[in-house]
């Protein structure tokens, strides 16, 4: 069987389109695990100012247990993506193994009550909820590819189509962290 030109010139656009789209899409997801890993950089950085001002010691099980977590994310942050996940599920594998979550909350809270000050208590909680949003926060629109155009590009657009000006607070929110995540210009 013999296939015609036209046809022939089909098929090679398609199969050139298709390498595009997976290009971008691994570039994507690699530019969105940088940005996790400038995030959980900024929260290292920023424990670390707190312990250096004494707020914290830096042998505190909470300040070790938060920065090995940090740290952990950020050298596995590669392995988030859709396709090993969904692998590791079919295969039966812990898909969080490389990633120090603290899944266990009672070694987590056995930590922090170690900490004698309330306010560095609290202060170290909140960098630990911020550790886990921006890791949920990149699990929701970095892993999956093409979300933070998404949500930079076609969120505007269908607010202008519904007669809406700007799109709602929490839209707004989540198109700048995904801008945050992928280093897109926020508008």
């Amino acid at each position: 069987m013999t296939l015609d030109p036209e046809t022939l010139t089909t098929v090679r656009a398609a199969l050139l389109a298709s390498a595009a789209v997976l290009a971008i899409a691994k570039i994507s997801r690699h530019s969105s695990a940088e940005g996790l890993r400038r995030r959980l950089r900024a929260i290292e950085l920023e424990l670390f100012e707190f312990a250096r001002l004494g707020q914290v010691g830096f042998r505190e099980p909470a300040y070790v247990l938060l920065r090995d977590s940090l740290r952990s994310i950020g050298w596995a942050s590669q392995d988030f993506s859709l396709t090993r996940a969904g692998l590791a599920l079919l295969r039966g594998h812990d898909v969080w193994r490389s990633a120090n979550l603290q899944r266990e909350t009672r070694v987590w809270d056995e930590a922090l009550d170690q900490v004698a000050d309330w306010r560095s208590k609290a202060a170290i909680a909140y960098m630990h909820r911020q550790m886990l949003r921006a890791f949920w926060a990149y699990l929701t629109l970095g892993a999956i590819p093409f979300a933070a155009w998404f949500c930079h590009s076609v969120v505007p657009a269908f607010a202008r189509l519904n007669g809406h000006g700007a799109p709602t607070r929490k839209t707004r929110l989540l198109e700048a962290y995904a801008c945050t995540l992928t280093g897109l210009p926020i508008r």
